[in-house]
């Protein structure tokens, strides 16, 4: 199991993320977001238009990696909240994490992708959506560990809260 670190978020974040984590509670996980992925959404094309249902396509599973590039929007259009969220939640490790969590509780704790800021993050000119991945169960939300996801292509960041920077997907998977 991972090794559970502190956490150097501010005293708002912190807020945030306990209001979440509330939420999560209070209403037994009821909003769409914080359910695992089971399939990622169909890809934009330039026009704007959606590709055909994702039903022609098989869903990732744990043993496949999943090419997030195809999700990413199209240049010049944004990827929107719910398509960076699928597409965090395709990354094989959470998809992962999540089939681990709901077999060792017998289906009483899941991993859920919650956004624990509303507020988009800018970093080097860029926008990221900003979201955790965390064991939801009946009692709390407990966070693993927090993600960026650029809303214009399908760079995925991982915030190391050791070390206290923003690290590349790459770079994490190496340390995981």
């Amino acid at each position: 199991m991972a090794q559970r670190r502190s956490n150097k978020h501010s005293a708002a974040d912190k807020a945030a993320m306990a209001l979440a984590a509330v939420l999560v509670v209070a209403l037994g996980g009821a909003f769409s977001y914080l359910k695992p992925v089971s399939a990622l959404p169909a890809p934009l094309e330039a026009g704007g238009a959606a590709q055909p249902a994702a039903a022609q396509q098989p869903a990732p599973t744990t043993a496949q990696p999943v090419d997030t590039a195809s999700e990413a929007a199209a240049p010049g259009k944004r990827r929107s909240k719910e398509q960076a969220a699928a597409a965090l939640m395709a990354l094989p490790e959470l998809r992962a994490w999540s089939a681990q969590l709901d077999k060792e509780s017998g289906g009483k704790v899941h991993g859920a992708v919650i956004e624990y800021d509303t507020a988009q993050r800018t970093v080097k000119g860029k926008r990221y959506y900003q979201f955790s991945f965390v064991e939801n169960s009946a009692e709390a939300a407990l966070r693993r560990d927090s993600f960026l996801v650029s809303d214009s292509d399908d760079e995925i960041l991982v915030e190391d809260v050791v070390n206290d920077e923003l690290i590349s997907l790459a770079r994490w998977r190496k340390s995981h």
